[in-house]
């Protein structure tokens, strides 16, 4: 939304203000002294829809390249990658190609490889299916290989707890984002709704200075409110809400008509 209203309105606001210049054949912008705006203002207007462009070319061209270079080691690590498979307990190992491999198995094999770690794809810990077979091959020195794997799995577990209870805080941190982020999105389509309309009317005849200064102020504020809404970050240095956007927020509600 933000590239959309930098490349669209903001652009539009800047070409109309350098267009009234050109009609009053002036070289800068007096025209407009006066009205509260300043070239340098409008300079960083332009600045910004500089970005949004070169953002626009720059972020396609990164997406392409990075989507190429996944797909180029998913394929390389199942051509030639390997993970050890363990059974009963460990008791045994062998190497298996990933490509012999299907499914989650082959998935989980490929992760593995490109990480740097091996994958036990060959039965779960826990699951009844190697359990059995183990105890009775195995005796009691599978026995204690099976208490040691429940210890392991009792200290996996309290591990598995802590995290869910981070990730939960984390999606509760994340509503917050979202509602914040939502809450802004509203306030910026309308301030720009207001804008376009505005320069819609100031362009609809030649630029009058003493019958369309008041319309002028009210397209120069809402651009200037844009402008500040979407250059504030939505964290602040510590990766927590930025309370500044609660403020601004605050500040432009009533222009926005929220």
């Amino acid at each position: 939304m933000q590239i959309r209203v930098k490349q669209n309105t903001i652009a539009q606001f800047i070409a109309f203000i350098e267009r009234i210049g050109q009609r009053a054949s002036q070289n800068d912008l007096e025209i407009v002294a006066g009205l509260d705006i300043s070239p340098q203002q409008i300079q960083e207007y332009k600045t910004e829809v500089i970005k949004a462009e070169q953002w626009v070319k720059g972020g396609v061209s990164a997406a392409v390249a990075a989507s190429t270079a996944g797909a180029g080691a998913v394929t390389l690590a199942r051509s030639v990658g390997t993970v050890s498979v363990s059974r009963f307990f460990g008791l045994w190992t062998t190497e298996v190609a990933i490509s012999k491999l299907g499914g989650a198995a082959a998935w989980n094999a490929t992760l593995a490889w490109m990480g740097g770690s091996s994958a036990a794809v060959g039965g779960a810990v826990l699951g009844g299916i190697t359990l059995g077979p183990a105890l009775m091959v195995g005796g009691f020195q599978l026995a204690g290989k099976g208490e040691e794997a429940l210890t392991k799995s009792r200290e996996y577990e309290a591990k598995v707890n802590v995290e869910i209870a981070n990730i939960e805080a984390a999606q509760d941190f994340l509503l917050q984002v979202k509602r914040r982020i939502v809450e802004l999105a509203n306030l910026v389509c309308n301030l720009n709704n207001r804008a376009k309309a505005a320069l819609q009317e100031l362009e609809a005849q030649p630029f009058d200075r003493s019958r369309d200064a008041s319309k002028f102020q009210e397209v120069a504020l809402l651009i200037k409110a844009l402008a500040e809404i979407m250059k504030t970050p939505i964290f602040d240095s510590e990766g927590l809400l930025n309370h500044a956007t609660l403020t601004i927020q605050t500040q432009y509600k009533t222009l926005g008509g929220i």
